[in-house]
């Protein structure tokens, strides 16, 4: 080391500078330094230096810990990676949160989380200082644990519970949890505070619930009352919340469970507007102890392409394609060989929907690695998605699903794909509702996932359970698409109900990645052991009731199909493509659509659309099978597949 003594030091230009003033090739060690570090259950990709990457992965475990403290017989583990990208500066939030800076005024977050099919990931700033930096963080992280023990919960309170653990300070040795939000105190104590029935029958549609802004009433109300089931000793020595729970289950009502908890709602409110309004508040202080020194967790370098595979599989998740793609082909030209920049790649066409170059990638990905549950997947739901493959292909989708599961036990979208795959066939049929039960065990927040366990239980026959789960995913719905869920659902039971073995029920399509999952918002989904109901085989899609030969290729549907005979009431045909169908069966009048007749199988072809001049009036009064998809839209009851004149 050279020493300088009695004398002004040099200020020696750095190598990097120097090159960059010849206009040289910029080296790869002048560039951000990226890292890897692995803890027991969170994966933490950096260029803000190992402390920082250390300290980032440490929260998190300890933020588990506190929370598996705190309700001791839940689940913590979610059954898939969840990375997080730690970024030093606002320009790597920036990187990764373009949209955020595109329009002026809008707020710059510090942290940022985004759950996801096949792993949540999550993006924060680690320059920055405030009291709760990456509360949305924690806040969307609680959602995510309370999802992998509840089909969902009455909204206030999951958002309370997600805003009481939100504004958590992690410290050395403890985290101080249900600190005071001033926002929240603000609001409670200058607004007036929402009726208690109001608040507790309030859902995804109510006027009180505004997802997109955390900053009102609704959320602070709900916070308080969370705060005070966990805090004020009176509650805790009652367990008042445990009881809530209880009486929720029993009664399937949350005012009459709130009435047999808390008593007069009307005193209940009364206390809780006074709790709302006080200065003083208890902050609970959780000892946590991870498991292993933050300083002995796993770390190494991250190529370029590596950094650049990370970055897609993020943009992907949010949407931002044409970011993803750069990415990528960074990745791609940097390291053609790495499995992650292909699994990047594949990930982003999927999203895209561009399902044969998904399947080219997962492929690769899976050739050139194969320790990916999500390269395996994704690799069989791009050929599922496809709609046909031969027989040996169907072999090859369910060994990757398979392999899946193997390399990752808990894996729930793969169990659900592999639901779907063995509805198809009756004889399997009580392999794909052990599959689809599974993936609802393990996350019983996923309505869609228990919208592929409702029709699994309509081939069964099990009509009863079909129409108690349908419920339960209208009492969970958060948005119009999973109101129609369960709308299908409940129609295809009451079909199979009316017309036995006349409805033929299709499976669920794999799990739609590209769509956030969202927390549910009721009750646990529970799927009785018994069924009174006996097995009953839905017929196969072969009118002789034979198996295809293996040399036929075999349709796989893209979504829940259904058969029904009728008479048509109505049709409609359009020079644009548009066909209406409304086919009357006993008293029941439906009503079916399809936006391109020419992808509808008319059969006999004498009562096919003539192309030249689109009519199809004569149908009107003929006996017909409608084969139809469950995913309707609007006024319509489904999306038309094929018509059979009989």
């Amino acid at each position: 080391m050279l020493r300088l003594s009695g004398r002004k030091p040099f200020h020696l230009v750095p190598l990097c500078l120097l090159l960059a003033a010849l206009a040289l090739p910029r080296p790869a060690a002048c560039k951000d330094n990226w890292i890897e570090v692995k803890s027991p259950n969170f994966l933490v990709v950096s260029d803000a230096g190992e402390g920082e990457a250390r300290r980032i992965a440490g929260q998190f475990e300890k933020f588990r810990e506190m929370f598996h403290e705190s309700f001791p017989t839940f689940r913590v583990d979610l059954g898939k990676p969840l990375v997080i990208m730690a970024v030093k500066n606002e320009d790597g939030m920036k990187m990764l949160l373009p949209g955020y800076w595109e329009v002026k005024g809008r707020v710059h977050p510090a942290g940022y989380y985004m759950p996801g099919e096949e792993r949540d990931c999550v993006a924060v700033q680690t320059n920055v200082e405030a009291e709760f930096p990456y509360e949305v963080v924690y806040h969307e992280y609680t959602h995510a644990l309370m999802n992998l023990n509840f089909g969902g919960l009455p909204v206030w309170l999951g958002e309370g519970l997600a805003e009481y653990f939100g504004n958590s300070t992690i410290q050395e040795k403890d985290i101080k949890v249900g600190k005071i939000s001033e926002a929240h105190l603000m609001e409670l104590q200058q607004k007036r505070l929402i009726p208690i029935d109001a608040l507790l029958e309030a859902d995804a549609h109510s006027p009180y619930y505004n997802e997109q802004n955390r900053a009102g009433v609704f959320y602070a109300e709900s916070w308080a009352i969370v705060h005070y089931l966990m805090t004020d000793p009176d509650a805790r020595k009652r367990q008042l919340l445990g009881n809530f729970l209880k009486q929720w289950d029993a009664t399937n009502s949350q005012v009459e469970a709130a009435q047999k908890t808390f008593g007069d709602l009307k005193k209940f409110a009364s206390a809780m507007e006074s709790y709302a309004h006080q200065h003083v508040f208890y902050i609970v202080t959780v000892h946590v102890t991870v498991h292993g020194d933050p300083k002995s967790y796993p770390l190494r370098p991250l190529s370029p392409a590596e950094v650049a595979s990370y970055t897609s599989i993020f943009l992907s998740h949010t949407m931002r394609f044409q970011e993803a793609q750069a990415h990528v082909s960074d990745a791609l030209r940097d390291d053609p060989n790495l499995a992650l920049a292909h699994e990047a790649n594949g990930l982003l066409s999927y999203f895209k929907q561009d399902f044969p170059a998904a399947e080219s990638e997962f492929k690769r990905a899976t050739e050139l690695s194969a320790s990916s549950s999500p390269a395996f997947y994704y690799l069989a739901a791009s050929q599922m998605h496809q709609g046909t493959t031969q027989m040996d292909q169907m072999q090859t989708i369910t060994a990757a699903l398979e392999k899946a599961i193997s390399l990752n036990s808990q894996f729930a979208p793969a169990y659900a794909a592999l639901s779907q795959f063995y509805s198809m066939n009756p004889e399997t049929h009580e392999k794909a509702f052990a599959m689809g039960k599974k993936a609802v065990e393990l996350e019983p927040g996923n309505l869609r996932y228990a919208m592929n366990l409702g029709f699994v239980l309509v081939n069964l026959g099990k009509v009863g359970e079909a129409r108690f789960l349908a419920d339960r995913i209208q009492a969970a719905a958060r948005n119009p698409q999973e109101i129609q869920m369960a709308d299908s659902l409940r129609r295809a039971a009451d079909m199979r109900a009316m017309m036995g073995q006349s409805v033929e029920v299709r499976s669920q399509p794999p799990p739609d990645s590209a769509a956030p999952t969202a927390p549910g918002t009721t009750k646990d989904i529970a799927i009785p052991e018994d069924s009174e109901s006996p097995p009953v085989s839905a017929p196969t899609a072969s009118t002789s009731g034979d198996p295809p030969p293996t040399s036929m290729p075999v349709r796989i549907a893209k979504g829940p199909e259904y058969r029904l005979e009728g008479k048509v009431a109505a049709a409609d045909c359009k020079p644009t493509g548009d066909l209406v169908v409304s086919l009357s069966i006993n008293t029941v009048l439906m009503k079916f659509h399809t936006a391109d007749w020419k992808s509808v199988e008319i059969t006999p072809d004498a009562r096919a659309i003539s192309a030249a001049s689109p009519s199809c009036s004569n149908w009107k009064a003929q006996r017909a099978e409608v084969v139809f998809r469950g995913n309707a839209r609007g006024e319509f009851d489904g999306e038309l597949v094929a018509l059979h004149f009989r």
